[in-house]
């Protein structure tokens, strides 16, 4: 009988493992975001190289002032953009504030863009498109928005 017992829930192990939907636990696409470069559209240099604005300048909203998280790779001085998704949308508006306390410089950035999801075996996935900066002049090198202020 205990024979038996062991065949039966080694049989069970065999069928159940090889009935995967081939999803591996824990795998999730990767976060929808884009990369976004600020210039000075008199001089062409980057505003953070030039000192103009630091990381510690920058703030990034939603319409209603909700904080939409970021992150500045200082190596290239760009701004990494992570805005949440989780649902196909159109024309969402978000803000880049730049305000460097000490010269009282300000500058924002109004930022348009669609999500579109995409239906996965496993997962949903999402990504950014028809990214637009309204009121600037930019364009798309290497994977980054080259933004003019």
């Amino acid at each position: 009988m205990k024979k038996r017992g062991i065949a039966i829930v080694s049989f069970l192990s065999l069928i159940i493992s090889g009935c995967s939907d081939k999803c591996i636990e824990g795998k999730q696409p990767v976060p929808a975001s884009f990369f976004v470069e600020i210039i000075d559209a008199t001089s062409e240099e980057n505003v953070f190289t030039n000192e103009t604005f630091s990381a510690n300048d920058i703030t990034v909203t939603d319409v209603i002032g909700t904080e939409i998280p970021f992150e500045f790779i200082e190596e290239v001085n760009i701004i990494h953009l992570l805005p949440k998704t989780t649902i196909d949308a159109r024309n969402i508006d978000l803000k880049i504030t730049l305000n460097n306390q000490t010269t009282l410089i300000e500058e924002e950035v109004n930022v348009k863009y669609n999500v579109e999801s995409k239906v996965e075996e496993c997962y949903t996935s999402f990504e950014f498109t028809n990214i637009l900066f309204p009121e600037n002049d930019s364009q798309y090198e290497e994977g980054v928005f080259i933004v003019k202020i």
